[in-house]
């Protein structure tokens, strides 16, 4: 859904930056005139191809690199340190994904060269690039594209851990606050305790004659036998 705002947007500026376009107004102008609504949906699959993977693998880094701090560490860590996993994982997903983004800008801003063989598509883009210009063609734009993307996602990912601990500490004082922050505990321990022990993947039963104070034993009645 988001693709349907953002697909024109990386149009405007994805032709602006390679020249099609002088400024915002003409990008504009010059799409709508050349192929009406669907001028500004050219790159929409190839964007599409490029975003999804790239999100889902920045997340995942993100995540193993928390866990791996904890199991070292042994602490949460810090909201700088959030911010540098940050940057190491939207750098390790961009060097993965630069071949992808550099196929979708050549498709997006091909008409900036009108006097060059058109790309069909992604596959053809891909054949023909490595063809004619080898795989380091894929990698250009690899300096600047981490430049401009992995501070960003270092920011993105510091402030939204740290907004988390805020919004966590604040609903703290409830019931509800607190139950949600025992459970994201809960669940955290037990994930650390599934990657670091394949021989008990999953904590031990709660006991309620070892330890009666348990809310589950309260809630019921246990009989002994």
């Amino acid at each position: 859904c988001c693709s349907v705002v953002s697909t024109p947007q990386m149009m405007i500026t994805d032709n602006i930056m390679a020249g099609t376009y002088p400024n915002f107004v003409a990008a504009i102008d010059g799409l709508a005139k050349e192929k009406g609504i669907l001028g500004f949906y050219t790159g929409w699959f190839p964007g599409l191809a490029g975003k999804i993977p790239s999100y889902a693998l920045t997340w995942m880094f993100f995540q193993e690199l928390k866990r791996s701090h904890k199991r070292f560490f042994k602490r949460d860590p810090l909201d700088v340190e959030n911010s540098i996993m940050g940057c190491a994982a939207s750098a390790a997903t961009v060097c993965m994904m630069i071949p992808m983004d550099t196929i979708k800008t050549r498709l997006v801003t091909q008409m900036n060269y009108p006097d060059l063989v058109p790309y069909k598509g992604i596959a053809d883009a891909a054949v023909r690039i490595t063809r004619e210009e080898g795989v380091v063609a894929f990698y250009r734009g690899l300096a600047p594209r981490l430049v401009s993307v992995v501070p960003m996602i270092g920011i993105q990912f510091g402030v939204y851990e740290y907004m988390k601990k805020v919004m966590l500490a604040r609903n703290g004082g409830s019931a509800l606050g607190k139950r949600a922050l025992s459970e994201t505990r809960k669940i955290e321990e037990i994930s650390m305790e599934v990657a670091a022990d394949d021989d008990q993947p999953f904590p031990a039963p709660i006991s309620c004659k070892k330890d009666p104070s348990q809310p589950i034993c309260k809630k019921k009645k246990f009989s002994r036998i």
